[in-house]
């Protein structure tokens, strides 16, 4: 595909709606059909959904109904979904389905106080330039 400037695209077209934000809390999966629940760490989160790794292979393949409970900065959440996609043996994406407004919000805050937190350290890892001194050396 090539661009307005007719060179190539840079960048394959991204799915995602929203943006990923990395994490790493402790969370179960819920397989709602087959009443199993499995260990793991949430990796990334957005408004769409998040990334998991499991402790145990997850071979069941992608449109399992499932929900997804999670801790993260002190937040429980328990969201509804469905396997969306199987980065390997362990690895899979999470695509939320049904969202309440009251869920909704409460996830978009967290996704802005982990901004805001990545904003602040980034400010604080800044170099500091001392500065200037305009009168005399003695």
């Amino acid at each position: 595909m090539e661009n307005e400037s007719g060179g190539k695209s840079a960048n394959k077209a991204e799915r995602r709606r929203e943006a990923r934000h990395k994490v790493d809390g402790s969370a179960i999966l819920h397989l709602l059909t087959l009443g199993i629940k499995m260990p793991g760490r949430v990796l990334d989160l957005s408004l769409g959904g998040c990334a998991l790794r499991t402790v145990d292979p997850f071979v069941l393949g992608i449109y399992r109904r499932v929900e997804v409970e999670f801790q993260i900065e002190g937040l429980p959440f328990r969201l509804a979904g469905v396997t969306q996609s199987i980065h390997d043996q362990r690895t899979l994406g999470i695509r939320f389905l049904n969202l309440s407004e009251r869920k909704r919000e409460q996830l978009l805050q967290l996704i802005e106080e982990m901004e805001e937190h990545l904003k602040a350290q980034a400010a604080a890892n800044e170099p500091r330039v001392p500065p200037n001194e305009s009168g005399p050396a003695v």
